[in-house]
């Protein structure tokens, strides 16, 4: 696994600020957003993506690094993250120089409109001199260069794509891979979340909708602006960030003595019938009933629930009255947190960035506070790591996210014990 996103670039430093509560969230420097009435985010604009390359020297051939500079040179802002990403999380899986058939890895890159900075930024120039547009636009603004670029960084032929369903990607992207492994097709699964490149006027967009924060309280203090679960949430936070996970057949993975961090069990997806950004907890319902009975799963083992929570006054509520439904009194010892309280909202990657968090919570038994609880909505009677972690074994985790378009994908993890 491997991640980069507000709270940081490797797994250790994004563990400790998960569980020490501390927010990524401030104003945005990498976009003007003086039109805008939300001006607070998890910005990673000013990311170094060329220093994050040169501490990979000695852990890649000078050969591949090169060429690693190489495609930086002209890759766009989210390519060059996916790429660190999945590198990272190919390093330390131990496949970079495994010669194992390479067609039987399969590459799916989670979301859509990922450069639409970029996309922007060349449309304006070729108003003003089209001469001086990227030479390389045709190919770097189209999202399935990420999913090639990866490819070739790592060398893998097996099917090769990105999946797109809001903020629900990274979990469909998940289903991809983890469908690959269980036909047959494939032994393994490189699945990435990719960086939403975002513009003021995306920003500007879902302020128009009322989805984003705008509350001018909140915006001279960003890092309360995130509040899953208080009565004073007022919309999310919009963030950058990207993860990438490798999936692999067990047996696979232990014959060549890989690290396991968890078992994935199964992943499901429905829709609401509706495109408009309405959760719907029947529907939420549905599914999360639908993924226990597949997996074989009872609604008492779930220990957790990494929610999707994203801060708005409807989603929270719809999400918390799905998990009660579901579990009701059949589980008393329940607990659930909201990642995005800290993170803000990562957008298309957000159920890869989220699950990582969630999975390094399962193996240290330890969960993370949802932070910026000052008053529990009192409809939201479970216990929600209100503002302090909590010390407990997690062997069963459950991974929601629901996209815009009444998109729903939930994922269910199981703590390796071999």
């Amino acid at each position: 696994m491997a991640t980069i996103n507000p709270l940081g670039d490797t797994l250790e430093t994004y563990f400790d600020n998960l569980i020490k509560g501390k927010s990524g969230i401030k104003k945005w420097t990498s976009l003007d957003l003086s039109k805008v009435e939300c001006k607070i985010g998890g910005d990673l604009g000013d990311y170094d993506c060329d220093a994050a390359l040169e501490k990979l020297r000695g852990k890649v051939s000078d050969g591949h690094h090169k060429k690693l500079r190489k495609l930086f040179r002209t890759s766009t802002f989210s390519n060059k993250v996916t790429v660190l990403c999945s590198l990272n999380a190919y390093l330390q899986a131990g496949l970079l120089d495994n010669t194992d058939d390479p067609f039987r890895t399969s590459i799916i890159v989670g979301g859509h409109n990922f450069n639409s900075r970029y996309i922007t930024q060349n449309t304006e120039q070729f108003a003003k001199e089209p001469a001086y547009i990227e030479p390389l636009f045709g190919v770097e603004a189209l999202d399935p260069n990420i999913a090639a670029t990866v490819s070739e960084v790592l060398g893998i032929n097996g099917p090769t794509f990105t999946v797109g369903g809001a903020c629900a990607s990274g979990n469909l992207a998940l289903r991809e891979g983890f469908r690959d492994i269980m036909s047959g097709e494939c032994d393994r699964s490189v699945v990435g979340g990719a960086v939403f490149d975002m513009t003021a006027a995306d920003i500007h967009a879902m302020a128009f909708l009322n989805s984003v924060v705008i509350d001018p309280a909140f915006q001279d203090q960003p890092e309360k602006a995130s509040r899953p679960f208080d009565v004073k949430r007022c919309g999310f936070v919009p963030s950058h960030g990207a993860g990438t996970m490798i999936l692999e057949e067990r047996r696979s993975a232990i014959k060549r003595g890989a690290r396991i961090y968890a078992e994935l069990l199964g992943v499901k997806a429905n829709a609401n019938a509706c495109h408009l950004p309405a959760p719907s907890s029947e529907n939420q319902t549905i599914l999360i009933n639908s993924l226990l009975k597949e997996t074989r799963t009872r609604a008492d083992q779930i220990d957790y629930v990494n929610c999707h929570a994203t801060s708005t006054p409807l989603g929270d509520l719809e999400e918390i009255q799905a998990i009660k439904k579901v579990f009701g009194n059949k589980n008393a010892k329940l607990k659930v947190n909201a990642p995005k309280s800290m993170l803000g909202h990562v957008c298309w990657s957000a159920p890869i960035v989220e699950a990582i968090g969630g999975i390094l919570q399962m193996n240290n038994g330890v969960l993370h506070p949802s932070i910026n609880i000052e008053t529990l909505d009192p409809e939201i009677d479970l216990d929600v790591c209100a503002n302090s972690p909590r010390e407990v074994r997690v062997k069963y985790m459950l991974k929601n996210s629901f996209g815009f378009g009444g998109i729903n994908c939930c994922a269910l993890f199981r703590k390796h014990e071999g």
